[in-house]
């Protein structure tokens, strides 16, 4: 009745559709993608199931919810009583303003409060199926931030490297290594569940960057969305310095979503990952999704004035995801191409 839309729908006052099922092909599994229509049909958050551990506990993020929307989170806490069962759903959120947020907080509650209404005084369907969860036990990850932090110390010598040069492509070759660097820093501060495998995907991602960088230095051949990336971080412009900047570092993001994620993920999956379901590790790929604003926004501290472009003071005073949402309406949606790399990496898996 909670975490099942076909249900939901019985006594919710927004509408819930499932877009994709989770892991087990389940509605209410991990990875499981919802979209919310709030009453009026004008917003509509896309959610993603982050835990489920079935009939005590259920976990949810809004991924998408708009610019505005900077978090909001769901847990539905089920606890039995002589009587029945007490349900505790707590939601968290927060909006670029402080009013904003007081201000929907208190339509939310009262949505919330009108659909338990409902809720409580429906007749259940049949008991569902218990999923089979097999509790996994905390996983060592010394050795693969050993070999992540080895990837790290490499990829700053080579912007180093770059740099002394004055290479133009050191740019992104130190916003690659600041991507690096920002997912271990993910992980040792706690923010996924799954360290072990954002850490085992660093690597990955490093030999497919390294091999086509090696190859376009030496003029041999390297795939073409690199060897795009590559020849447009090496333009230069005398009186506009800030423009080969960014369209570099844009085709070099291009290049390491649209080519090597989905290859990525599907190809570690299966050789390190396959006895799981890919799909359980679709909220942590959500989580990090930050990442890549906070990698931009040290690069941009770097470049000197002459080659930040002119809106980069007026976007310092912006919360990143604002202006990541406005550039992408200019150039590469980011959030959206990471979303369709993950899609494609399960297509590959299966």
């Amino acid at each position: 009745m909670l975490t099942d839309p076909e249900h939901m729908n019985r006594w919710s006052t927004a509408r819930i559709e499932l877009r994709e099922p989770g892991v087990g092909d389940r509605p209410d599994g991990v990875g499981a993608l919802r979209t919310v229509t709030l009453p009026g049909g004008r917003a509509r958050l896309r959610e993603v199931v982050e835990r489920s551990d079935f009939a005590r506990s259920f976990d949810y993020r809004v991924y998408d919810g708009g610019p505005a929307l900077l978090d909001h989170s769901g847990r539905q806490e089920i606890a039995p009583t002589s009587a029945g069962c007490t349900l505790t759903w707590t939601v968290q959120m927060q909006l670029v303003s402080r009013a904003a947020t007081s201000v929907l907080a208190k339509r939310v509650r009262g949505q919330v409060a009108d659909s338990l209404d409902l809720l409580a005084g429906l007749e259940p369907p049949a008991p569902a199926t218990a999923p089979v969860v097999e509790r996994r036990r905390p996983v060592d990850t010394t050795d693969s931030r050993r070999a992540a932090m080895q990837v790290l110390a490499f990829q700053r010598a080579t912007a180093d490297r770059l740099a002394a040069a004055d290479d133009p492509k050191q740019w992104f070759a130190r916003v690659y290594s600041y991507v690096t660097d920002e997912m271990i820093g993910v992980c040792d501060r706690g923010d996924v569940d799954n360290p072990d495998w954002v850490l085992a995907l660093i690597p990955v991602f490093d030999e497919y960057y390294m091999r086509n960088l090696v190859a376009f230095e030496a003029g041999e051949a390297c795939e073409p969305m690199w060897q795009r990336a590559w020849s447009t971080c090496e333009r230069r412009d005398e009186r506009k310095p800030h423009l080969p900047v960014v369209k570099g570092l844009v085709s070099g993001v291009a290049a390491h979503i649209d080519a090597d994620l989905p290859r990525a993920i599907s190809g570690l999956h299966l050789a390190a990952f396959a006895d799981r379901d890919l799909r359980e590790f679709r909220p942590d790929y959500l989580r990090l999704a930050p990442v890549f604003s906070a990698a931009s926004d040290r690069l941009l501290d770097d470049l000197p004035r002459s080659h930040k472009p002119w809106w980069t003071g007026i976007a310092a005073r912006i919360h990143p995801q604002i202006r990541d949402a406005l550039i992408a309406r200019q150039g590469y949606d980011v959030r959206r191409h990471r979303f369709t790399a993950f899609r494609t990496a399960i297509d590959l898996t299966s």
